[in-house]
């Protein structure tokens, strides 16, 4: 039960916990507040959820310091702890500057996604990644947070939502019970943000173009690049980026259907 509540459950209620401070509050009716809450709490869910389950050190392996007493092995896919730590402090940065300059925010949005997959791809190599393989993990992160910019609040979170537990259902058919876990987290988390949007209906924001799909985007490819890397079992590997690319396409197209048939 501790360990249910420390890797899944703390981690739904942080994240869903700073989204909502921006959903429920006056701040609402602020645009960008929202974006930022609910990117930064997609992104702290995940974190919070690898620190539990691995540990504090697994991160800090990643960066460029000493721990004393450390003879621990260096995981290649604990950098998705560092992608989420650097997503969180993305993601505010990003929403602030989409508002200060609301004329080139399409163009802002497009290059950020651009560089965030590009950039991950680059620097968050797995075993066995060639070029191919890394030029398609670019690929799924630019088209999965391209999907999710087409979507309202609540039909992203609930695309997130739905991409994290088959991924998660995967990593448990192929042996990866850790990255199950903190895909399940993050999937409470995006559900959660669901909820509260419907219930208050939603906030001032047409699409989520911006911090919530270049984040929600990018750990989605991420976490499909570490299970096709290292999950072992009969799954076919392209199950992973289907999942992340084909569930937020749909999402987008439901979306457009839908505000589409709605009179003006």
């Amino acid at each position: 039960m501790n360990y249910l509540v420390s890797v899944v459950l703390l981690p739904i209620l942080v994240g869903s916990g700073v989204a909502s401070a921006a959903l429920l509050g006056p701040l609402r009716q602020r645009a960008a507040i929202v974006e930022c809450c609910v990117a930064s709490g997609l992104a702290i869910a995940f974190l919070i959820s690898f620190v539990h389950e691995v540990d504090p050190s697994a991160l800090l392996r990643q960066l460029p310091v000493e721990l004393k007493d450390d003879d621990a092995p260096f995981e290649r896919w604990h950098r998705l702890g560092l992608v989420a730590l650097l997503l969180t402090v993305v993601a505010p940065a990003l929403a602030l500057l989409t508002a200060a300059v609301p004329r080139h925010r399409r163009a802002l949005v497009i290059t950020a996604t651009l560089l965030s997959a590009c950039g991950v791809a680059a620097f968050v190599a797995f075993p066995g990644a060639s070029n191919g393989g890394r030029a398609l993990f670019a690929a799924t992160c630019a088209l999965s947070s391209g999907a999710i910019a087409m979507c309202g609040l609540r039909t992203a979170m609930c695309a997130l939502a739905v991409a994290c537990v088959g991924m998660a259902v995967c990593a448990v058919l192929t042996g990866f019970p850790s990255l199950a876990i903190m895909c399940v987290a993050v999937a409470g988390t995006a559900g959660s943000i669901a909820l509260v949007a419907c219930w208050r209906r939603s906030p001032r924001m047409h699409s989520v173009a911006g911090a919530i799909s270049v984040v929600s985007g990018t750990l989605v490819g991420t976490v499909a690049a570490c299970g096709e890397a290292y999950a072992s079992g009969n799954l076919p590997n392209w199950t992973w980026n289907a999942l992340a690319v084909a569930v937020p396409v749909a999402g987008a197209l439901l979306y457009r259907m839908t505000t589409s048939a709605k009179p003006s």
